[in-house]
């Protein structure tokens, strides 16, 4: 938890972030602060989604996801959908 002077508290998040070729995204998973831009600084990458072959190729490292879970960063939505899609099976 990190305390700005203004006394707010600044939230972790798990979410991706773009990157890769126009009309070929690729996307990385990282641990960022819910403020930050999506392309700006980041705590830490977890791991890559690329969605353009036939077998989508989806690869995190689970350990530090369960860490920065229990450090408590939130999940997005959208990172949350693929993980249940691709890992809870």
């Amino acid at each position: 938890m990190l305390l700005l002077k203004n006394r707010k508290i600044r939230q972790k998040i798990i979410r991706l972030r773009k990157r890769g070729q126009i009309y070929y995204p690729v996307y990385d998973i990282i641990v960022t602060f819910k403020d930050n831009r999506n392309r700006g600084r980041y705590i830490e990458k977890l791991g890559f989604f690329n969605p353009n072959f036939s077998e989508r190729l989806f690869l995190i490292n689970s350990y530090r996801l369960a860490f920065w879970i229990s450090r408590g960063a939130f999940i997005n939505t959208t990172v949350k959908k693929y993980l249940v899609k691709f890992l809870v099976k």
